[in-house]
């Protein structure tokens, strides 16, 4: 442990105490020459003048090594101060040795003793009979009171903190422009939502007929604990004809649905039905099921691929097949399968069945060969080629209407009157009004063979052997005499009319 020091007085080492008239022998300076320095008094001289009360340290308590506890000394017991430390005292009488003025002993402040009589002060309960003394009404000088800053610590009224605040007239707050243009801005764009939203409610919707809507049991799926049961009960679906059942056991694909109905599929099963069906039973967890059944006279086996819900219902992976139509067709001839029209499409769905193809129109049909059968839903052949042929109606109509063009064009009194199959020249000039032709052939239609231009399928066309012989006078005098003239000739007509249209024929 660190001894205490004084704070104060500097450490020395105990020498002598030097006589009173050596002051520098007390030290271990040299004197200065002598009458270098001006005497002056020293306050640790004893004939110094004394000086204001100085403070005088008390010793610490010296230790009790025996204990280890600091001997209590009395403080106020100022004999051996310095014994106390390592420092030597300094000569007698150079220190004075009066108390200090914090050591005075000042008395404290005292309270006056109540007054033995009551007063005007006195509480009311004391006062008895006096009355109540009253408070000085003078009037406080005026002064400037000032005003508080904003938000510091809060807004206060400037007549003061206690002050109640004034109260203002409200005054009606109006809104700059910029606030009413997009007041009116904002009302603007409500109304025009609203007006919209009562259009788009209430506006005419033009509805295709060619879409089909699923109906509750298509778009409900049925459940199923197996595969082969889901397989099993679709294909009886088709067998009855109940498509919206057998859509109810899987997932349409995404080409049209147009032919996804009972009654366009039952033009399928009067051409090909389904019979003797045959669903060989699977395990539970079977994905792909074997079956067989007739459709037709032609015997099908197939396989369906069967999926397990998440509900733990089994159904077939899809329920219909998607085939392209990448055939050219003409705009204006139709398409219709089964009866039913398909319009200008890409992809289209199919069951399970056999499809005809029609044009409903009277003097085009398709070929009997474009008729497809679908065995399965495997089946994925694209309908490459749609060819026409010209009905027989249409025959014997195209060749009255190329019949009656040529007549026309026989008594045109022209040399090569257009958009006939006459081509005639004279070396000399002729009287026009004097040519005269006649047909060799009376009808030469009649062997006409019409077929559908593959390039515009609503365009048929024919080879018709035109004979005839002219005859006109010269203007000069004299005739030509009967010149005969026979050419195969190209006549193309429009097919795709009504019955009672008229047909315009083109001669090339």
């Amino acid at each position: 442990m660190t001894e205490p020091r004084s704070p104060i007085t500097p450490v020395r080492e105990a020498v002598a105490a030097p006589a009173s008239d050596d002051a520098w022998g007390a030290t271990h300076l040299s004197p200065p020459p002598a009458g270098s320095l001006t005497p002056t008094w020293s306050s640790f001289s004893p004939e110094a003048p004394r000086q204001p009360e100085a403070y005088v340290p008390v010793a610490p308590a010296p230790f009790d090594t025996s204990s280890g506890a600091p001997e209590v000394t009395d403080p106020d017991d100022l004999s051996d101060a310095w014994g106390a430390t390592h420092l030597s005292a300094p000569p007698e009488g150079s220190l004075p040795m009066t108390p200090a003025p914090w050591q005075a002993t000042t008395p404290g402040w005292t309270p006056e003793a109540a007054p033995a009589s009551p007063s005007a002060f006195s509480p009311p309960d004391e006062r008895g009979n006096l009355q109540a003394a009253v408070p000085s009404q003078a009037v406080l000088p005026d002064t400037d009171v000032p005003k508080p800053i904003r938000g510091v610590p809060i807004d206060q009224p400037v007549a003061g903190r206690f002050a109640a605040p004034e109260e203002k007239a409200e005054r009606t707050r109006r809104l700059p422009k910029r606030s009413v243009w997009i007041a009116a801005g904002a009302a603007v764009v409500v109304v025009a939502v609203v007006v919209a939203s009562i259009w788009q409610n209430n506006r005419p919707v033009a509805v295709d007929s060619q879409i089909v809507v699923p109906t509750s049991a298509q778009a409900s799926a049925i459940r199923v604990a197996r595969g082969d049961l889901a397989v099993k009960g679709y294909l009886e679906a088709l067998q009855s004809g109940d498509v919206e059942k057998a859509m109810g056991y899987g997932p349409a694909g995404g080409g049209s649905s147009v032919l996804l109905n009972s009654e366009t599929y039952k033009q399928s099963l009067a051409a090909s039905p389904i019979t003797n069906i045959v669903v060989q039973p699977a395990e539970a967890t079977a994905s792909t099921i074997h079956a067989s059944y007739q459709l037709g006279t032609q015997a099908v086996v197939a396989d369906y691929k069967v999926v397990k819900n998440d509900d733990g219902n089994w159904r077939l992976s899809a329920s219909t097949t998607t085939v392209r139509l990448e055939a050219k067709r003409g705009v204006n001839v139709p398409l219709l399968m089964n009866g039913t029209a398909v319009g200008q499409v890409v992809e289209i769905e199919l069951l399970p069945g056999t499809y005809t193809f029609t044009t409903g129109l009277p003097y085009l049909q398709y070929q009997t060969t474009t008729k497809i059968t679908v065995n399965d839903l495997s089946y994925n052949k694209p309908i490459a080629e749609l060819p026409l042929d010209v009905t027989q109606e249409g025959k014997d109509a195209l060749n009255r209407a190329t019949l009656t063009s040529l007549r026309n064009c026989m008594s045109i009194q022209q040399l090569a009157p257009s958009n006939c199959p006459i081509r005639e020249a004279a070396n000399k000039p002729l009287v026009m009004s004097s040519i005269q032709r006649r047909l060799v052939i009376d009808d030469p239609t009649n062997n006409a063979q019409w077929n559908a231009n593959k390039d515009e399928p609503e365009m048929a066309q024919a080879t018709v052997q035109v004979s005839y012989v002219v005859n006109a006078s010269y203007a000069d005098g004299g005739t030509t005499g009967d010149v005969p003239f026979t050419k195969l000739w190209t006549v193309k007509v429009d097919a795709s009319k009504a019955v009672g249209q008229e047909l315009s024929i083109l001669w090339s």
